[in-house]
Formats: C-alpha cells, structure tokens, sequence
C-alpha cells in the first residue's frame, strides 16, 4: 500500500510496508501518480474519448496541459489517501 504526502514542491509516496519513500517532481509524472490515486485524465470527456490518453498526450478534447493542471489539482486535494502500489517498489 502506498500513501500520497503533499510537499511544497512536489509529491512524496511512500510505502506503508517498507518505509520507503519516492519523490514525484516533474509534472509529466503527476498524470501517471495522479491516476494510481484514482484520477481519470478522460473524466467527462465523451464516450468516445475514454482511454485515448494517459494524461501526458493531447487528445480531441483537452491539452497536456489541461490534464496535468487537473492531475496537480488531484492530488492536492488527496494528500494523504492510500492506494495499492502498482509497482513503484517492486
């Protein structure tokens, strides 16, 4: 299990079972970060939409910039939620 920490300058998971911290800085990795804590970069997009991005290309609907600006937003609003670690300490 994994717990987000909000940070000034980024953000801090750590692993409930080891203690072991990452530290997520660079905003191209906030889309893949914000979606292991249950963000959508295609949340109210059509349809048709859905999974044509992982947040870090366009699509029809919004910019890069759009969804890491909504994947900041994410995570900043679930500091200190747990979620199962999809392998960041494997």
């Amino acid at each position: 299990m994994l717990e987000l920490e909000v940070d000034s300058y980024g953000y801090i998971v750590r692993s409930l079972e080891t203690g072991e911290e990452l530290y997520f800085q660079v905003d191209w990795d906030f889309p893949g970060l914000a979606s292991t804590f249950g963000w959508s970069p295609c949340a109210g997009c059509p349809a048709e939409c859905k999974g044509a991005t992982d947040g870090t290309v366009d699509c029809a609907e919004r910019s890069v910039g759009d969804m890491i600006n909504s994947a900041i937003d994410w995570l900043d609003r679930h500091d200190g939620e747990v979620a199962e670690d999809p392998g960041y300490f494997e």
